[in-house]
């Protein structure tokens, strides 16, 4: 699955590439947020609980290529996130497992809205990429990274101070895609304990940055 999804990425990028010599103008985005806790039920060993990742700041930086038709803009960020998970078996306490960093690579298209103020822009659309989940477990350091397909939505609003510079917020709902028969999987490395995911894990963020933007309005 992930063989078939790089090929379709490597698709979205020729397309994109192309796309960049027609973009009316580019908006670049820096930005910092705040990403919410997600639970998910968990194999860890042979026992069945549930994962918890604990809520983190994040950052990134994003790109949106703005075309001269429609209000229609196609969409790139990074996001970076350093988190810890913990488990809970049914009526136990909770266990501390290991630190997580997490990287969300998206693309997505965008639909900005005109208003009667033109600095002011609410925009929303889909996004699509994906995840990679990076374990950081001092008892068991060769433990494997994850990457998954994710899918997600996007909606927030643009403030523009001037013709140039400006400010904006966003939220996202992200869900990494579990597979029928798949599963994240932190592999052992030959030793430890094996913490396999059997659903979907349903996350998001909020966030808010500079906007730079650059080519003619």
């Amino acid at each position: 699955m992930m063989k078939l999804f790089k090929k379709f990425l490597l698709v979205v990028l020729f397309i994109t590439a192309f796309q960049v010599s027609k973009a009316q103008y580019v908006d670049i985005l820096p930005y910092a947020g705040y990403q919410f806790a997600a639970n998910v039920d968990v194999w860890y060993g042979n026992t069945a609980g549930r994962l918890h990742f604990n809520p983190a700041g994040n950052y990134g930086v994003g790109l949106d290529l703005v075309l001269p038709y429609n209000d229609i803009a196609i969409s790139f960020s990074f996001t970076n996130a350093q988190t810890s998970i913990t488990f809970r078996e049914n009526f136990q306490p909770e266990e501390e497992l290991f630190d997580v960093s997490q990287q969300y690579y998206m693309f997505g298209v965008n639909k900005e809205m005109e208003l009667d103020n033109d600095r002011i822009r609410p925009f929303g659309g889909l996004i699509l990429g994906w995840t990679t989940l990076n374990p950081d477990d001092p008892d068991n350091p060769a433990r494997s990274n994850v990457s998954k397909f994710t899918v997600g939505l996007r909606g927030g609003i643009k403030f523009f101070i001037s013709d140039r510079v400006g400010l904006f917020a966003r939220v996202r709902m992200l869900l990494p895609v579990q597979w029928a028969g798949g599963g994240i999987w932190f592999g052992t490395g030959g030793g430890g304990t094996s913490l396999s995911v059997g659903s979907s894990i349903i996350s998001g963020d909020v966030g808010g940055g500079l906007i730079i933007s650059i080519g003619s309005k």
